[in-house]
C-alpha cells in the first residue's frame, strides 16, 4: 500500500538467498551440464550501469559495475518444413559488489514456436515466445515469479543485411506490490553483418507500463512534502512505495507507471565458430505519469560460447 514505509523496512535487508532458490538454481546448473551434449549455451557479461539506481535527482546518481553470468540448455525439433519448436531451461546469477542486496539468482523455462514463410536465407520467419521464471533476490521484497510473451517477425533482405519487428509483455509477482511491475514493449532492430567475423546491430523502441525508481530519503521526504510541487506530492502519496535500503540506509524504492524510450547499438565479433564477443551500448530514458525523467547508460562486454 503506498506509504507503508514502515512495515517493509523488516522484510527488505540484504541477506542469503532462500534455501528453495538456491536448491533450484543447483538443480538446474546440473541439468544443463548433463545435458550440455544436446545444446547448452553459455554467457558471462560486465555492465558498467550509470544511474544503477533509476533516480530523477542528480545527486541521487549512483554509478556501479554488475557481473552476470547464464546457462542454457535447450531442445530444438522440426516437425515438418518450416515449422519448428524448441524448449529451454535456464539459470542465471547477477552480482552488483557495490550494492549486493541486487544480487540475484534466477530459474526458468520458456518454450518457442517459429513458422517459416518459404524457403532459403530470404524466408520471413515469425517467432511466438513464452515463458515463466523464479527470481530470489537478496532484497526479499522484489523475490517473485515473472511472466513473460513475446512475438517476432525477422527477415534477411540482403546478404549482409537483415532486420525483425518484435512486441513482448511481462509481469512480474512479488511478494511486494512496489515490485509488481508490468509492462509492453515495442521495437525493432537491424543488424549488417560487416564481414564473416564481424556484425553490427542497431536497435530502438518503446516500452509502456510500471517500473520502480530509488530516492534517497532526503529527496523522498521532499517530494512527498510537496518541496518539489504539488503534482510530484500528490502522485507519490498515492503510488506503492518503502524503505527499502537497496542503495543506503534509508533509501526508498516506489513504483510508478509510465513510458521508457531505448535504443542499442551492439559489436559483435566472431572468436571462433560458437564463440562471441558482443560490445553493447544501452540508452534509456523513462518518464513517470507526473513528467518525471530518468536517464540510464548501460556499456556491456559479454562472451557468449554455444556447445
Amino acid at each position: 500500500m503506498a506509504g507503508e514505509s514502515g512495515s517493509l523496512i523488516g522484510g527488505s535487508m540484504p541477506g542469503r538467498f532462500p534455501p528453495l532458490a538456491r536448491i533450484l538454481a543447483l538443480f538446474g546448473a546440473l541439468a544443463v551440464v548433463r545435458l550440455a551434449a544436446h545444446g547448452l549455451r553459455v554467457e558471462a557479461s560486465a555492465t558498467w550501469a550509470e544511474n544503477i539506481t533509476r533516480s530523477a535527482a542528480s545527486s541521487d546518481w549512483r554509478d556501479a559495475i554488475k557481473y552476470e553470468t547464464r546457462g542454457q540448455f535447450s531442445h530444438f525439433r522440426e516437425w515438418h518444413r518450416g515449422f519448428f519448436t524448441s524448449g529451454e531451461i535456464a539459470a542465471g546469477l547477477e552480482h552488483v559488489p557495490r550494492f549486493s542486496s541486487l544480487d540475484t539468482l534466477t530459474i526458468g523455462a520458456n518454450g518457442q514456436l517459429r513458422q517459416k514463410f518459404g524457403l532459403g536465407p530470404f524466408a520471413p520467419a515469425l517467432v511466438l515466445d513464452a515463458g515463466l521464471t523464479r527470481r530470489d533476490s537478496r532484497l526479499d521484497l522484489s523475490d517473485g515469479w515473472t511472466l513473460n510473451a513475446a512475438l517476432r517477425l525477422g527477415q534477411r533482405f540482403a546478404p549482409a543485411w537483415r532486420a525483425a519487428l518484435a512486441g513482448d509483455w511481462q509481469q512480474h509477482y512479488a511478494r511486494s506490490p512496489i515490485f509488481d511491475t508490468r509492462h509492453h514493449r515495442g521495437y525493432g532492430t537491424v543488424t549488417w553483418d560487416l564481414s564473416e567475423r564481424w556484425s553490427l546491430t542497431h536497435g530502438n523502441g518503446r516500452l509502456w507500463g510500471s517500473f520502480t525508481a530509488n530516492a534517497s530519503p532526503g529527496v523522498w521526504s521532499r517530494a512527498l512534502s510537496g518541496a518539489l510541487g504539488s503534482a510530484l506530492s500528490t502522485y507519490y502519496n498515492t503510488i506503492p512505495w518503502g524503505a527499502t535500503g537497496a542503495f543506503g540506509p534509508g533509501w526508498v524504492t516506489y513504483l510508478v507507471d509510465g513510458r521508457v524510450s531505448f535504443w542499442w547499438l551492439d559489436l559483435s565479433p566472431a572468436l571462433g565458430r560458437n564463440t562471441s564477443l558482443p560490445l553493447r551500448y544501452d540508452s534509456l530514458v523513462s518518464v513517470n505519469h507526473v513528467g518525471v525523467k530518468y536517464r540510464q547508460d548501460l556499456w556491456t562486454l559479454q562472451l557468449l560460447h554455444r556447445f
